[in-house]
């Protein structure tokens, strides 16, 4: 039987028997058809760890070329820029800072099952939810019962489900990127599992269309002409990034799950002006016991309570020592 485990963290897809500690996708949109390519980081203590992503369209899925090298690059090309700052600070001395198969399901269409990289693809579509999940859990999963209005949802709209699980090796680490195709006008990031989570939920999504783009309720940290990136991307990664002309890079690690009612809609922003986030770092410069002292007596002197009392003082003597004339 297979279930999720307590303190996942959920964006696109379910997991099972695993929690996903880290989730990246690039969503490639031509206006015509979608490209999602997405990787995440299982933690899972099941052979048999798996993920459900729900696509709306038709899909098709492989592993594309270059693809293991792809949020690595994107990541070290949109990084925020650093700027560096000196603070003073006290001198705080001697401080401790320590610390197989079964047969076919009424209801549910095999669209197709591969083994990609030792992971078993299965991509499904299904009319009735309830058949849905007899075939997931005919081959092994076994979903948390708050999944099922959400899957209901999702199969009332149409959405078709790519399965992932494991075939062989190692249930701990990262599954290898993933190429999910299919044809559709509007760019969506599904977003509704997020719900289930039970604690903030973290997005790293980046959009290759024809401009800048712009997803309600996530910030973004770089934007600019795909053409701008340094280095430029060669070989695979230029041939798995061609065909959309500039990259938005959304990310947040904060989203209330609560929030999360429905799809993330891409749509596009105002303008293509570009953008990168530009992140402060402090260095902490520790002053001496002789700049302490300077400093705290030159506050003191020029301080409003130095000036009345130097004041006092002096208009005091003038009443006692006459003028001279």
């Amino acid at each position: 039987m297979i279930a999720m485990l307590p303190g996942l963290s959920l964006a696109c897809g379910i997991p099972l028997e695993a929690r996903i500690t880290f989730e990246r996708a690039l969503l490639i949109t031509d206006g015509v058809s979608q490209q999602l390519i997405t990787s995440v980081d299982l933690s899972a203590a099941n052979p048999n760890a798996a993920v459900i992503f729900p696509v709306p369209g038709t899909p098709t899925v492989d592993q594309p070329a270059g693809g293991d090298a792809l949020f690595g690059y994107l990541d070290a090309a949109t990084k925020p820029r650093i700027a560096h700052k000196s603070r003073y600070v006290w001198r705080v001395r001697n401080l401790d800072m320590a610390g197989g198969t079964p047969p076919p399901t009424a209801g549910v269409n095999v669209l197709g099952q591969q083994i990609l990289g030792g992971f078993e693809v299965a991509r499904l579509a299904a009319d009735d939810p309830a058949a849905l999940q007899t075939w997931l859990a005919e081959n092994g999963y076994v979903l948390p019962v708050a999944a099922a209005p959400i899957l209901k949802a999702y199969v009332a709209d149409g959405w078709k489900f790519v399965v992932v699980k494991r075939s062989v090796g190692d249930p701990e680490g990262s599954i290898s990127p993933l190429r999910i195709r299919y044809a559709g006008t509007t760019p969506v990031y599904p977003m509704r599992l997020g719900a289930l989570s039970d604690r903030p939920v973290g997005v790293d999504l980046f959009v290759l269309s024809a401009h800048r783009s712009l997803v309600l309720g996530l910030p973004t940290t770089f934007a600019g002409p795909l053409n701008s990136l340094g280095p430029p991307p060669t070989g695979d990664l230029a041939a798995l990034v061609s065909g959309a002309a500039y990259l938005t890079r959304m990310r947040s690690t904060d989203l209330v799950p609560a929030s999360l009612t429905s799809d993330f809609t891409v749509g596009q922003a105002p303008s293509d002006e570009p953008y990168r986030e530009v992140v402060t770092t402090y260095e902490d410069v520790a002053l001496s016991d002789y700049a302490t002292l300077g400093i705290a007596l030159c506050m003191a002197a020029f301080s409003p309570i130095a000036f009345v009392i130097a004041l006092s003082i002096r208009r005091r003597i003038e009443r006692i020592v006459p003028k001279v004339p």
